[in-house]
């Protein structure tokens, strides 16, 4: 029995020296020796188990207590609604400590989210500085904006019923908010699809991009009621610690439906310059468009990505630092692929060809098919593809024979040596009135003329220009142009000479002999050159009628 009685005592005296020992710790720091102990003091008289505003109001300078405890409790009100949880290990203990930026003593518990809220020196004690009381005020109604900062008061968690350590108030504050926001969003998705409808009957064309703003406007009503529920969250007045969680769960659930939106959006961007492209002369937009498309997804993604890490504190500039040194590293080992890339910014800004264009080059020949981020797709003649490299392809010469429009037509005619003169020149000038009378041939620039004694034949050069933008065009009048003059020569009864021997036997026995003998003395070929040359200027200068009417 007496030992029990002795435990007894030891704990009592115990007991008492730590409460004793308690009380002297909270006395010194009612003293506000440094920021810590002003903040602590501030926070610790706010809990439930130790509530005491007047105490909690000592950090504020004023000579109205009635404003100092409203100070106090406001900007307890302002770091839960904020999420912001003061980790008290990490504040400063120094007495005499500076800023280190401004070199002035001068403490702020937040910097980036609440650069208004900071403590300062006065004689020996750490207050809050009187120009952070004043923006108090504005800084509660914008964490409890549209008139909710009024509704904050009436509403305490001390002392009224819980269930799973929430207040049963706070519960019933949820559920009315989350059926508040699920209204709103099928009140915003019927707006929404009402003014689609609206729209869509004054114009024709919005049919085709509906698809997209109806996507548009789910992903926007879903950010407009994440936004509404960040907004009004802090009026249920959870805890710091469950606030701080909660918050940062928002604004990523935010960033993510943003860049949902933003996608969407290009999306739709996309589409209509889809559009826009089509009614172009030019097919190098078909490949520009998704190229842009991807880029501006890129970009979006990567900003969000990196504006979530920093949502969940990691150090940007250290990873920004990681990230260059290794793209530094990354760019050396791909230079090809820069340099390709590079060759395909250059061919979309210079536009040397178009899909479909037939292009000609250093080892390839065919139609272009796709211009991608790294190489330029030929289908060749034999439908194969080739992939040329787009830094070659803006390094090389390209004969482009998809932009001509005009194709040149050239050819030789042969006619047989028995043609009679008078009756080939009369078969150039028909050909000739073909080329002028074609409506798929230049008149512009065209030739045709006898031009060489072939070795079995009387040659005809032609030469003109044909209207053909495509080479199924050319084909086409290529053909027409040499049924036409068959049917000339068919007509005029002037017949074509291919390639032959013929084998003449000058004697046979029994019969007169072949060999031409020429009985003409030098008077009979003095008249003969008279009468031709007298004549020849005349001849020369007649026009083709003349010669054909001979």
């Amino acid at each position: 029995m007496k030992k029990a009685l002795d435990i007894l005592l030891v704990t009592v005296i115990i007991f008492l020296h730590y409460n004793a020992a308690w009380g002297q710790e909270l006395q010194k720091r009612l003293e506000l020796a440094s920021p810590h102990d002003a903040i602590w003091v501030h926070l610790y008289y706010l809990q439930a188990d130790h509530y005491d505003p007047l105490l909690a109001s000592t950090p504020f300078v004023s000579q109205d207590t009635s404003e100092r405890k409203d100070w106090a409790i406001k900007l307890k009100r302002i770091l839960d609604g904020e999420g912001l949880y003061v980790q008290m290990n990490t504040l400063p203990r120094e007495t005499n400590y500076m800023d280190t930026v401004s070199n002035k003593p001068f403490y702020t518990p937040f910097p980036d989210q609440l650069p208004e809220i900071y403590l300062e020196k006065t004689d020996s004690q750490w207050h809050y500085a009187e120009e952070s009381t004043k923006a108090i005020p504005e800084l509660y109604k914008r964490v409890y904006p549209m008139g909710t900062h009024q509704l904050v008061s009436l509403f305490s968690d001390r002392g009224s019923s819980q269930f799973l350590g929430v207040s049963l108030w706070q519960l019933m504050g949820l559920l009315i908010l989350i059926a508040t926001c699920l209204l709103l969003y099928f009140t915003l998705a019927w707006v929404l699809r009402l003014l689609i409808r609206r729209l869509s009957q004054r114009i024709d064309k919005i049919d085709q991009y509906k698809n997209h703003v109806n996507k548009i406007a789910s992903v926007g009503s879903l950010y407009v009621i994440v936004w509404v529920l960040k907004l009004f969250f802090p009026l249920l007045q959870f805890y710091a610690r469950a606030n701080m969680v909660i918050q940062i769960m928002f604004k990523i659930i935010l960033t993510v439906l943003l860049t949902l939106l933003v996608w969407r959006v290009i999306k739709l961007f996309g589409a209509y310059l889809r559009a826009a492209s089509a009614r172009t002369e030019s097919r190098m937009d078909d490949q520009i468009v998704p190229m842009v498309e991807q880029i501006l997804k890129i970009v979006v993604f990567v900003v969000a990505l990196v504006h979530v890490l920093h949502l969940l504190d990691f150090n940007i500039t250290a990873l920004i630092a990681g990230v260059s040194i290794g793209g530094l590293a990354l760019a050396l080992a791909a230079q090809d692929t820069v340099k390709n890339f590079l060759g395909s910014v250059m061919i979309f800004a210079d536009k040397p060809f178009q899909i479909g264009d037939w292009v000609e080059g250093s080892g390839f020949a065919g139609i272009v098919v796709e211009v991608g981020f790294r190489s330029t797709r030929i289908r060749t003649s034999d439908t194969s593809i080739i992939s040329v490299p787009n830094g070659s392809m803006a390094n090389i010469s390209v004969n482009n024979k998809g932009v001509r429009q005009f194709r040149l037509y050239t050819s030789t005619v042969g006619v047989t040596y028995d043609t009679p003169a008078d009756k080939l020149e009369f078969f150039i000038r028909g050909i000739r009135e073909i080329l002028i009378q074609h409506n798929e041939v230049s008149n512009d620039d065209y030739y045709v003329f006898f031009n060489a004694f072939g070795s079995s034949s009387l040659d005809i050069f032609i030469r003109c220009y044909m209207i053909a933008p495509t080479y199924y065009d050319e084909l086409r009048i290529r053909e027409s142009l040499q049924l036409h003059i068959v049917r000339w020569a068919e007509k005029i009864g002037v017949r074509f000479a291919f390639p032959s021997t013929t084998v003449y036997i000058e004697e046979m026995p029994g019969q007169i002999s072949l060999t031409p003998t020429h009985h003409m003395d030098d008077q009979d070929l003095q008249d003969k050159w008279k009468q031709y040359f007298t004549n020849f200027n005349r001849l020369e200068k007649s026009s083709p009628e003349d010669v054909g009417n001979s």
